[in-house]
């Protein structure tokens, strides 16, 4: 699974940016963490007989953390961004690209059925719009998971739609080149994506990402 998500990311994205990646298994509450050069599991999801409490095969949730821990590497990681201040760049882009890895891998209506799964995190507070650009500290309870995780996505896959799926790549591909071992910000975000469709893209960013 981490093989084929690197592949993935460096045929769409560019090169992985170390020689060895190392998962490690631990008892944490979190599913997944990522590192430089390393990601971690928690170790319950490698019993994939079971399932979780909602009846998902812990087979599935060992694929979906691990394609997203993979993808950090790019995002947070080689693409770096203020994860307090504006967390969407790392995590609303990560579950955008573990929802393309399953595009990717196994065809478009796979990636879809999977996509699915943001409405459902999304729904946890009723589909409010709520931007997704916000500081960590502004979310309240469940609005941080809800918003930066499970809206997040739905917003990348709208600009996608703005620009089309060959114009997106290509602003990501210079994204990444661009950002390589720096920093990253909304604005910055948002400027290189007006260059690649020669539009202005406020209308946008003001309904999904800012307040």
């Amino acid at each position: 699974m981490a093989a084929a998500t690197l592949a993935i990311n460096e045929a769409r994205l560019s090169p992985f940016p170390y020689t060895e990646l190392d998962i490690v298994t631990t008892p944490t509450t979190a599913l997944g963490i990522e590192y430089p050069g390393l990601i971690v599991g928690t170790l319950r999801m490698y019993d994939i007989a079971a399932t979780t409490q909602g009846g998902v095969p812990y087979s599935d949730i060992l694929e979906s953390t691990t394609a997203h821990e993979v993808v950090h590497q790019w995002f947070y990681n080689l693409v770096g961004n203020d994860q307090l201040d504006q967390p969407w760049l790392d995590e609303s882009m990560t579950g955008y690209h573990t929802y393309r890895y399953y595009a990717d891998r196994y065809g478009q209506a796979v990636g879809d059925a999977y996509f699915g799964t943001f409405a459902g995190r999304w729904e946890m507070v009723d589909r409010e719009e709520i931007p997704i650009g916000l500081p960590v500290r502004a979310y309240q309870d469940a609005e941080y998971s809800a918003i930066v995780y499970g809206r997040g996505p739905f917003f990348l896959r709208e600009l996608e739609e703005t620009l089309g799926r060959e114009t997106f790549d290509a602003f990501l591909r210079d994204y990444v080149a661009a950002y390589r071992w720096g920093i990253s910000t909304t604005a910055d975000f948002q400027a290189l994506a007006e260059t690649h469709c020669v539009c202005d893209l406020d209308e946008l960013f003001a309904a999904w990402v800012t307040e």
